[in-house]
């Protein structure tokens, strides 16, 4: 009895290492995420990773589906969604720059017209600084948001209207350099830039911007909330007001004293889907601008002094250090406002564009960029 036991008990488990073995040499390998599915899962994890609130990105790769992605909350429990507006921060300088010239191809103004040209003088402004100088920041003008004050004006009155000569007269202080004789980053310029702007074409910026590019290019997303109303949603912004390391949602406060003291430095909103939309235009259909400003705006200024960053600088484009974006060239902008982040950028090898949003004030999120660049290259190279 104890034999047939054993015999039995021998053959049970035989059939179960046979069915085993079986099953073993039939499983499948799980299968390979799609691109969609490893972008998706790199902004999911870097939310979580470098610590930020919420992001949004839209990556076009030449040939393929655009991708748009989102991940982390506007607050609360309420998600980031792909038609939320953010803050574009001095992303804005490359829409001034670009409208800028394209003026210029209309004869209406030139890249080395003096200040004096088209606007009154200011305290510490000199007047003979060019416009090509405040495009790329070799002008010398003091940072008006380097001011001591400024900021706690502009958050103790939320609900200012600051107007460009208001901005200019308080809180330019005396300058860095002679113009031409360095580079120093200034919002100051964009300012005055505007003002210049708006004698040279008499209509508002937003009509220009909206009519000459947003419009045409399919960028039902972008404004310029100076002069328009945001229609929403808008992703609440998140900014360490006290310096506590800590963030609070600033969504109560009005954007109208920020956004009009930045005016072309700094007060679009848009989508990451419209920042990408943007750089493939301008820098990879070269649909906004002719070969001679185009290649105008990519003259860069370089070597940027304590700006490691940046390899160099051009008329509202940045040429970004390598060693930023792990080794690859890529040229656009990027900025930030007090809750917001965002970026425009394109890889000229490998015709790929980016936009990206983040509603933190140090856009901590923004990090995933270069998670998401490892996949794309990746991806290229198979």
């Amino acid at each position: 009895m104890k034999a047939k036991l054993q015999i039995l008990f021998l053959t049970c488990l035989l059939i179960l290492i046979t069915n085993s073995c079986s099953s073993d040499s039939t499983t499948e390998p799980p299968p390979e995420l799609t691109l969609a599915q490893k972008f998706q899962n790199a902004l999911d994890e870097g939310v979580v990773n470098y610590g930020g609130k919420g992001v949004a990105v839209a990556i076009i790769i030449q040939g393929e589906n655009p991708w748009f992605g989102v991940a982390g909350v506007s607050h609360g429990t309420t998600p980031v969604t792909n038609d939320m507006l953010f803050a574009t921060g001095s992303t804005t300088k490359n829409f001034a720059a670009a409208l800028t010239l394209q003026l210029m191809e209309e004869g209406k103004l030139s890249l080395d017209d003096s200040l004096h040209n088209w606007i009154q003088s200011f305290p510490h402004i000199d007047s003979t600084i060019t416009i090509r100088q405040l495009l790329n920041h070799t002008n010398g003008i003091f940072n008006f948001s380097d001011h001591p004050t400024v900021w706690n004006n502009i958050f103790s009155n939320p609900t200012r209207h600051w107007t460009h000569e208001e901005v200019i007269t308080n809180f330019v202080l005396s300058p860095y350099f002679q113009p031409g004789q360095g580079w120093h980053y200034s919002n100051s310029g964009y300012v005055l830039l505007a003002m210049i702007l708006e004698n040279v074409t008499g209509t508002s910026l937003s009509s220009e911007l909206r009519n000459r590019f947003w419009i045409p290019l399919g960028m039902n997303s972008t404004y310029l909330p100076i002069e328009e109303t945001l229609p929403g949603p808008v992703a609440h912004g998140w900014f360490d007001l006290n310096g506590d390391g800590n963030y609070e949602d600033i969504s109560s406060y009005s954007i109208a004293a920020f956004t009009s003291a930045a005016s072309l430095a700094g007060a679009v909103y848009s989508t990451s889907e419209d920042l990408a939309k943007w750089a493939k235009a301008l820098f990879h259909d070269k649909t906004v601008l002719n070969q001679n400003s185009l290649d105008q705006m990519l003259m860069f200024y370089s070597p940027i002094p304590d700006e490691p960053l940046l390899d160099g600088y051009g008329l509202g484009v940045i040429n970004y250090s390598r060693e930023l974006f792990n080794n690859l060239e890529i040229i656009g902008h990027s900025g930030d406002a007090p809750g917001y982040a965002a970026a425009s950028l394109y890889l000229p090898a490998y015709g790929v564009c980016i936009g990206g949003s983040d509603n933190t004030g140090d856009g901590n999120s923004m990090g995933v960029l270069n998670d998401l660049l490892d996949i794309i290259i990746d991806h290229l190279n198979e």
